[in-house]
């Protein structure tokens, strides 16, 4: 992906949403004094040599520019949903905080993070790292990774984007689930989902 300044990113999620899911308008506050501005209902694009790669969604956008790095706050939730390189949706990740920092292109998900894989796989924990750079997400808490027929329970995660390749660090047991006690799987659905 190119270098692209935080301005030039929040004007994308701006200008380049579909009607349906334009954001309002960006709010000027008194807190604009200090750099920032703010965006409701927004939606930005990520991709690498001109192929999408991530979807963000989130209901308020709060971008701080004056300050040695500069961030975008989604302190009201987000999902990103995670494509391949043809374009075909491969996972999503929601949670009820994110901040996303434009020059490290890194984004930091915290409070009830969740993703959801093509095996239907579901990941449990309260703070995910994903780096744009090597498409690689990570975590030193607690995980809980819910499959077809257990729930595997540690310390550490680290992954693809597409949570398709993971690894615990530091494990702590497996709980193979019977018939009865399995959970309902969830189809993976592009979109805003719960935001």
């Amino acid at each position: 992906m190119t270098k692209v300044s935080l301005l030039a990113i929040f004007a994308i999620a701006l200008f380049a949403c579909s009607d349906s899911q334009k954001p309002k308008q960006v709010k000027k506050s008194p807190a604009n004094v200090f750099g920032q501005e703010y965006a409701e209902k927004v939606t930005i694009e990520y991709t690498d040599s001109g192929k999408l790669r991530a979807r963000v969604f989130s209901p308020i956008v709060k971008a701080v520019k004056q300050t040695k790095s500069p961030y975008m706050l989604m302190d009201k939730g987000l999902k990103i949903d995670f494509y391949d390189k043809n374009g075909v949706l491969e996972s999503y990740m929601t949670s009820e905080y994110g901040i996303s920092y434009a020059t490290e292109k890194k984004i930091i998900v915290r409070r009830n993070v969740e993703i959801l894989n093509l095996k239907g796989e579901t990941l449990n924990t309260e703070e995910l790292i994903w780096d744009q750079k090597t498409g690689i997400i990570r975590t030193d808490k607690f995980v809980k990774i819910t499959g077809e027929n257990q729930i595997t329970t540690g310390t550490g995660m680290i992954s693809n984007q597409s949570f398709s390749d993971w690894e615990i660090i530091n494990y702590s047991g497996t709980i193979n689930l019977t018939h009865d006690s399995k959970p309902h799987s969830r189809p993976l659905i592009a979109g805003r989902g719960r935001y």
